[in-house]
């Protein structure tokens, strides 16, 4: 994706690739060990320090996967002001490929907003691996000016 990077200051692109390194490890984590994973949320605080962000699911009934994306980006739009770059990953399933990916939609404090789909597979010796990404430009969500 031309010119994102031009955008937005070194610690920002910095803290953009620390989020998708470790929302993506943390997915193939999952699918290796469950199958599959559901929607989370990461970010970075204004600290810089990374950290999982958990929102409070109602008790005692299965959200469709639809209100967990949006129950993690309202998570994390609470949390905006001690937070200077997020990012909510989900499991997809890549019809035209026949696959599934790893979508992940990354924010930073600094306008930054970007969409980033990572097909993944199984090697012949059973690890996941993931595949070159395709990347699309998306509407801020939690800092909308």
């Amino acid at each position: 994706m031309a010119g994102w990077r031009d955008s937005v200051t070194e610690e920002a692109q910095a803290d953009l690739d620390e989020l998708v390194d470790a929302a993506t490890g943390f997915a193939l984590d999952q699918v290796a060990n469950a199958g599959e994973f559901l929607p989370f949320a990461l970010a970075v605080s204004n600290g810089g320090e990374r950290q999982a962000i958990a929102p409070n699911y109602p008790r005692g009934s299965e959200l469709p996967i639809a209100e967990q994306i949006a129950t993690q980006w309202r998570a994390l739009t609470d949390l905006k002001d001690s937070l200077r770059a997020a990012a909510v990953a989900v499991n997809v399933r890549l019809t035209e490929a026949n696959q599934d990916g790893i979508e992940i939609s990354i924010e930073h404090r600094e306008g930054a907003a970007i969409g980033l789909i990572f097909p993944y597979a199984r090697d012949s010796g059973g690890a996941y691996q993931l595949e070159a990404p395709s990347a699309h430009r998306e509407h801020p969500r939690i800092w909308v000016s």
